[in-house]
């Protein structure tokens, strides 16, 4: 008959914990990029309630934000390709910039 003590199973237990607990973590790199930026007019005012349009060159997928308060916006999860981007705001000529170039992990700013 074998004998085990119960110190051993909680020393292996223990053990074990904590060689995972110090194993390094695999975080993985996100495959998408984000947009993010102001909106401003010609005087530097900060445009609230803006549309800001990124068009992925290659696909023609378009997603769109909303600036907030301050005039900031973001787009998240975007696939790594050239965009476009558009502002738009009621009393305001369209504001285009082109070939806005994410790469993987990308978190761009711009100032539109």
């Amino acid at each position: 008959m074998i004998h085990r003590s119960p110190f051993s199973l909680t020393a292996g237990f223990v053990l074990l914990i904590t060689a995972f607990c110090l194993l390094p973590r695999a975080y993985g790199q996100s495959s998408s990029a984000t947009l993010s930026g102001t909106v401003e007019d010609q005087n530097g005012a900060v445009v609230p309630g803006a549309t800001v349009t990124a068009e992925n060159k290659a696909t023609g997928l378009k997603r769109q934000a909303t600036t907030n308060g301050e005039g900031y916006f973001t787009i998240p999860l975007l696939l790594p390709s050239a965009y476009s981007v558009t502002a738009q705001a009621q009393g305001f000529s369209p504001v285009q910039v082109s070939n806005v170039v994410l790469n993987v992990g990308d978190q761009k700013a711009l100032q539109i």
